[in-house]
């Protein structure tokens, strides 16, 4: 008796933890594809189509700024893009109104809108450990389409104050297929849809200010589309720049003009200050450009630098000069002493 009591208080216990913690897979009657039935409709259709443009809310959190090349001209961006829509063909019933969360497998059964990032040069959705790729689905039908991307893109920067420049650089998204009369997109919370980490830092930039725009592109041989913008200002440190190209160029000027100093008959000495200042400031000048684009103006820190330069070649030319009127000058004495 006593064992078939146990037995039955184990029996209660267990079925008690099995209705406080049950499996909500086993509750439904079919599959979850069934239940947003998925197979009854043809979702190669964007939602309403033949009606009014479906309206595609985004919201971007950026996660990193990972670096900036002034050489190539772009920047890469590391964020969380999130799209926000209604297709009423995944609505479902539910009584506590609560959503339901996918990952990627979901993802080649449904719609979901083709924003592509223009000027991009390189971009992928990272996949560790799997695809980094979140759908909720609301029992009426509103879906959440987040997504983890890394894009290389495009930013046209000007140089002609170099390094006390300030450059504007911006990612845009926009609607590969669909033009503005079949799909609207907009930023879902106007400049709040931008949201950014506070800790992020650049070694060489100061970054001053994100916020978004958004306007109509249009392309002659397709129409208008729906374009948005995340603008960024950066400025750069000049520190950096003061200790490897201003402060090395100021010292070698002044030590060119040491040689004002040294007797003009020691001529070892004079020479080989001279040359030694010449070809470190040829180095330095190099060196800045070799990390910079071949641009067709000329920058700020060009000037600096070959005024520089012409300050250093000007004192060894001054002691040619100082050196050929000596020589005239013993010659005439000696003609004098001759005579």
């Amino acid at each position: 008796r006593a064992r078939r009591h146990q037995t039955n208080a184990i029996a209660v216990f267990c079925s008690h933890i099995y209705k406080k913690n049950h499996d909500m897979t086993k509750m439904w009657k079919g599959k979850t594809k069934h239940l947003l039935r998925v197979d009854d409709h043809d979702f190669t259709m964007r939602p309403g189509f033949g009606g009014p443009a479906i309206p595609v809310g985004v919201d971007v959190q950026v996660e990193s700024l990972d670096s900036i090349s002034e050489v190539d001209m772009d920047f890469t961006m590391t964020l969380y893009l999130r799209h926000y829509w209604k297709d009423e063909r995944l609505s479902f019933p539910s009584t506590t109104n609560k959503s339901m969360t996918f990952d990627g497998r979901l993802l080649k059964k449904i719609w979901v809108p083709d924003v592509f990032f223009v000027h991009s040069k390189r971009s992928f959705i990272h996949d560790t450990t799997t695809d980094n790729i979140m759908l909720r689905v609301f029992p009426d039908g509103h879906v959440l389409y987040s997504t983890r991307v890394t894009v290389t893109a495009m930013c046209n920067m000007d140089f002609s104050r170099f390094p006390l420049d300030s450059q504007m650089c911006s990612l845009e998204l926009e609607s590969y297929a669909y033009t503005d009369e079949d799909l609207m997109l907009y930023w879902k919370n106007g400049n709040e849809s931008l949201k950014t980490d506070e800790k992020i830092s650049l070694s060489q930039f100061l970054i001053q200010k994100f916020h978004t725009t958004s306007r109509l592109a249009f392309y002659s041989s397709t129409g208008w589309y729906n374009r948005l913008y995340i603008n960024f200002t950066l400025r750069r440190h000049i520190f950096f720049f003061l200790l490897q190209t201003y402060f090395p160029a100021t010292l070698m000027v002044i030590l060119s003009w040491v040689s004002f100093w040294i007797d003009h008959r020691a001529v070892p000495a004079r020479v080989s200050l001279g040359i030694t200042t010449v070809l470190t400031m040829s180095t330095i000048i190099t060196g800045v450009n070799a990390s910079m684009p071949r641009v067709s103006y000329i920058k700020a820190v060009d000037i600096y630098l070959w005024v520089s330069f012409v300050f250093v070649f000007l004192s060894v030319l001054e002691y040619a000069a100082v050196n050929y009127l000596t020589t005239v000058q013993e010659r005439k004495e000696r003609k004098l002493r001759e005579r």
